[in-house]
């Protein structure tokens, strides 16, 4: 599915490109059009900050709870409940239901 409103700033870009004499990728780029590599790079730095955020707000009491029903356990169970945590973020994040967890 095309996104109108990416398409329509990518038609504005363009207009403006040739209104001006510049070149498209250079106009593309100006307007934020084009995904470098510095670009995505910052995407995903952006997003696993987002992570680290989410994480840094959890209670490992909550956590451990939600995972194995009790409020204590080993370093194992402790990483199974973080594990389980990253999943339904990711997942939340996939069907754009992204909560406050």
């Amino acid at each position: 599915m095309i996104d109108t409103a990416t398409y329509e700033r990518y038609s504005k870009a363009v207009e403006k490109a040739r209104r001006l004499g510049k070149s498209i990728p250079e106009t593309l780029d100006e307007e934020h059009l084009l995904l470098t590599p510095e670009r995505s790079h910052n995407l995903t730095v952006t997003l696993l900050e987002d992570v680290l955020r989410r994480l840094s707000r959890q209670s490992p009491n909550k956590l451990m709870a939600y995972s194995t029903g009790k409020v204590d356990g080993t370093s194992a169970e402790m990483f199974n409940a973080v594990l389980l945590w990253f999943e339904a973020v990711c997942r939340n994040h996939a069907n754009h239901t992204l909560e406050d967890l």
